[in-house]
């Protein structure tokens, strides 16, 4: 449950900030003031600013064009030697790196095309928990070995480690219509 809140709450601060950057430019202000006091506490942080784009780079969009490929040399790199990832279909991951790309692996090994188109990214770090996180919303459009097409909006948080290794991945999804 803290997960799907720290993720919430991380969602609603890159929202804020977008609306925060589009209110600057209409008013073309030098300054935006945060208000006095929030209405709400957040449970795991509401202190971020922007993060390490290498590692949204490197990992993030890495491992997408690596799913659109079916390609995973190299995949290992990316992830810390532990990882828990909960997923947008309600079941959990937590093992090893080796077993989380076994698993991509057999998931992907059912769809014959995937075509991903990265919609957004941004990397954020929290300032009051040291930790560095990045943000990605994906289209993917797959079809399946039966020549079933389907378009699924995704969008995941990950949070990496004091080495720039992925550790954690929370990740929503919503079937679009076609």
């Amino acid at each position: 449950m803290k997960q799907i809140i720290l993720l919430a709450a991380v969602v609603l601060f890159a929202v804020a900030c977008q609306n925060a950057a589009d209110k600057k430019d209409e008013t073309k202000t030098t300054e935006m003031k945060a208000p006095a006091a929030s209405m709400f506490k957040a449970n795991y942080s509401n202190a971020f600013e922007m993060g390490d784009m290498a590692l949204a780079d490197k990992a993030v969009l890495n491992s997408w064009k690596n799913w659109e490929a079916n390609k995973y040399e190299g995949l290992t790199d990316f992830f810390a030697d532990s990882v828990t990832a909960l997923w947008a279909d309600g079941s959990t991951f937590v093992g090893k790196k080796d077993s989380l790309i076994a698993e991509f692996k057999k998931v992907r090994g059912n769809l014959t095309t995937v075509v991903d188109s990265i919609d957004a990214y941004m990397p954020v770090y929290s300032t009051d928990k040291k930790e560095n996180w990045a943000l990605i919303w994906v289209t993917d459009y797959s079809t399946d070995k039966k020549g079933v097409k389907d378009t699924t909006a995704f969008q995941e948080t990950w949070r990496f480690n004091k080495d720039g290794k992925a550790d954690m991945v929370l990740q929503f999804q919503r079937k679009r219509k076609k």
